[in-house]
């Protein structure tokens, strides 16, 4: 599976849906190092190796999608549910 081949997994929050001409456009960014998916107002980056050797970033994100993002780790995310669970 995808997952098992990541070193790094990022969840990043947009305000709302990516219309289909930015979908197209996160589409074109994927390489042989990165995919992506999106669910709702979430962005899926699953790279394959460290992040520091990918082309992608938060910020080509923005440029290229004309939208504001948050990425943050899988690791981190997991933390933060833990603490704040009710």
């Amino acid at each position: 599976e995808k997952h098992d081949q990541a070193s790094a997994y990022n969840i990043g929050f947009i305000k709302e849906p990516l219309g289909k001409d930015q979908l197209m456009i996160l589409k074109s960014l994927e390489t042989d190092i990165d995919d992506f998916s999106t669910h709702k107002t979430e962005v899926y980056w699953l790279c394959r190796t460290r992040q520091s050797q990918s082309t992608f970033s938060g910020n080509l994100f923005e440029r290229k999608l004309k939208i504001k993002v948050t990425f943050r780790g899988i690791k981190t995310l997991q933390k933060l549910s833990v603490k704040y669970r009710g």
